[in-house]
């Protein structure tokens, strides 16, 4: 790296070691065993931008390993329409990579009393959004100096992923979070085929980013970083709700990002590369599965992982490839137009 690299890229490259230590942080069993005492029946969410995405895949998360339906409800619910939610013996998350958007910290702060857990997961410790919740994680991040959020993002789904494995008190998903900070550094230690597609979306105008189960918030992530920085209309779907209705808007030459895991999502993942591939679309997979790239007409292949661990790598491939498109395109990835770092919604 040299003096010209941007924020946006210093802090992609930081965050096997930020992640290195929210696997330290020694909060997170003493809150799982309280979750596990407490047994809710329900999880609710608050979130916006990224962090809600961060929800998307601890939705599919903690579903699959704690059985547990997490419903993200929108904020506004709380305070521009004061909603009478009832959310009884349930566990109430508010996530916010500041902890200070005010209309998380006021939905927060109007469940006060109701009888629900409230868990605040943030970067800074004492936000206003740990103030306002029974529990806190926080997220140690440190600065982030880049408007598009990079290792705050996956700080959260790493946190996000621990309160699953705490709380179901899984081995298996312990030692599978264990792996991520080195396979994010042997990503990054080689970007060419993601560089490569970079180059090929150089004059793209939109792109469609498909991805299913625990692709799914990477894929909005992944769009998201996309819009940020490129300017690029980029739009994520579920690659099975794309089969109803957004394919009609495919013409041929149109680019696609399809994201595939190594579980249980691979075989459709793969009669949608068929189908993308009938259209005449430019299709761009990231995957390890060697059927899938086929497919491709650029392939960014990833390493054999367990599907938990391929949704980090697909995250921080998708920043690079957003921190690549817009250097390609003479933007700067540090100050996008219109965005300050931290949004107050009402």
């Amino acid at each position: 790296m040299n003096a010209t690299t941007s924020h946006f890229e210093r802090e992609i490259r930081e965050q096997a070691d930020v992640l290195r230590g929210c696997l330290a942080d020694d909060a997170l069993p003493r809150i799982g065993a309280t979750l596990r005492a407490d047994d809710p029946t329900i999880i609710l969410t608050f979130a916006r931008g990224s962090s809600d995405n961060a929800v998307t895949f601890f939705t599919y998360l903690a579903g699959m390993h704690l059985g547990r339906p997490v419903a993200s409800v929108p904020p506004s619910l709380a305070t521009l329409y004061q909603a009478p939610l009832h959310p009884d013996h349930a566990l109430v998350i508010g996530v916010s990579q500041s902890g200070e958007s005010q209309d998380v910290v006021n939905a927060m702060q109007t469940l006060a009393g109701t009888g629900a857990r409230t868990l605040a997961i943030a970067n800074q410790p004492g936000s206003s959004l740990e103030r306002a919740s029974d529990l806190a994680i926080t997220l140690g991040a440190g600065e982030e100096r880049a408007v598009a959020a990079s290792k705050t993002f996956t700080s959260q789904m790493m946190m996000l992923a621990r309160v699953v494995a705490e709380w179901a008190d899984d081995d298996d998903l312990r030692s599978a979070l264990a792996t991520v900070p080195d396979a994010l550094d042997a990503l990054l230690a080689n970007t060419s085929a993601i560089d490569a597609a970079a180059m090929k979306l150089t004059h793209a105008e939109q792109l469609d980013v498909l991805g299913r189960g625990l692709a799914f918030g990477p894929a909005h992530e992944i769009a998201l970083k996309l819009k940020e920085t490129s300017y690029l209309h980029a739009h994520a779907y579920s690659s099975a709700e794309f089969h109803h209705g957004p394919i009609a808007s495919l013409g041929a030459g149109d680019p696609v990002l399809l994201l595939g895991l190594d579980d249980a999502s691979i075989e459709p993942t793969r009669e949608t590369a068929v189908r993308l591939r009938d259209t005449g679309a430019q299709l761009t997979i990231m995957s390890s599965d060697a059927a899938l790239l086929d497919h491709a007409s650029t392939r960014i292949p990833m390493p054999p992982a367990p599907a938990v661990v391929q949704a980090f790598l697909h995250v921080v491939a998708g920043q690079w490839l957003a921190l690549r498109l817009a250097t390609e395109r003479g933007l700067d990835p540090d100050a996008p137009r219109h965005l300050r770092k931290v949004t107050q919604t009402r």
